[in-house]
């Protein structure tokens, strides 16, 4: 496979890293930086699919700040819109129009975690369409589908993750490398125990990609542990494992949480759709056609306890 260039968006990233880092051997990984290609900059964009003969797009490349996003609600000016819709839509085109491979990295958030439409999330279920349901990252990642299956049908492949985690990276905290610094600090705050969850193994994620790209296997696909859990089993199970305690989080209910949000922000009528309560994401299909086996999120734990996460 080595020789089989691939451009990779996103590359300094807390997924699309591990990605290049785990398969550099396999692929011929261009990695521009984004100061040197913006996927916004359609023209420069242009210049490079012409200039350069890879095979394949993987887009990591995304605006990913759940809370800032929510300040740019509704607006198609802001950056998150720009570069989770706009930017996908460069990429589509130009895929479409040089013949060259998409796989477009997308998230459970596409979903509400509603009680009206309750997850985990199968791959075949539908993306929420009404901006009003869901987070603003999260419809711009739902637009961000529609355009890819508008521009190239089912000539593509979309895989959702959700809660990326990995072992050790400088650039960013993860959703168990965050508490578990902050237990270490003395600060970690109470957990929800009523929130349902999954976590993607960001290697699993990128041997997903591997297989993907290996089989230019099309469709949509999930990655993540293969059941569900709650922040705060979650967050006890780490903390047993990697640093011996048990008992150490108090649980709380997101419910509560969302209850004296409301009250702290009355004018706010997106409060509730900011906290999915009922989320997570179903692998079968993808494990069966893929051939690959997703770890529970347990098994996770333990993997990344055994490679010395928050060490």
């Amino acid at each position: 496979m080595k020789g089989n260039k691939v451009y990779v968006t996103g590359s300094a990233g807390l997924v699309g890293s591990r990605f290049v880092e785990l398969f550099s051997s396999d692929y011929e990984f261009l990695t521009p930086e984004v100061n040197k290609l913006n996927i916004l900059d359609y023209r420069s964009l242009q210049d490079f699919f012409e200039t350069n003969k890879f095979s394949a797009v993987v887009n990591f490349a995304a605006f990913t700040d759940v809370s800032l996003a929510e300040n740019e609600r509704d607006n198609k000016e802001g950056n998150c819109f720009k570069v989770n819709v706009l930017g996908v839509e460069n990429l589509a085109s130009l895929c479409k129009k040089h013949r060259r491979f998409l796989i477009h990295i997308s998230t459970d958030m596409v979903f509400p975690g509603s009680k009206d439409y309750p997850g985990p999330y199968s791959e075949d279920n539908v993306p929420e369409s009404d901006s009003k349901s869901l987070t603003w990252y999260g419809f711009t990642k739902a637009e961000a589908e529609r355009v890819i299956n508008s521009i190239l049908g089912k000539d593509a492949a979309i895989i959702r993750i959700i809660y990326p985690v990995r072992a050790k990276f400088k650039g960013k905290l993860d959703y168990l490398r965050k508490p578990l610094k902050l237990f270490d600090e003395g600060k970690l705050y109470p957990m929800f125990n009523d929130q349902q969850v999954s976590i993607a193994f960001i290697d699993e994620v990128s041997e997903a990609i591997n297989i993907i790209l290996k089989k230019w296997a099309r469709g949509v696909f999930h990655a993540s542990s293969c059941d569900t859990s709650t922040p705060y089993e979650l967050v006890s199970y780490l903390l047993e494992k990697a640093r011996g305690v048990k008992g150490a989080v108090i649980p709380s209910s997101i419910y509560e949480f969302i209850k004296k949000q409301k009250e702290a922000n009355p004018d706010n009528p997106f409060v509730e759709v900011r906290y999915p309560i009922y989320g997570g994401l179903k692998v079968g299909k993808t494990e069966s056609t893929l051939g690959i086996k997703f770890s529970s999120w347990r098994e996770i734990i333990d993997k990344l306890v055994s490679s010395g996460i928050g060490e």
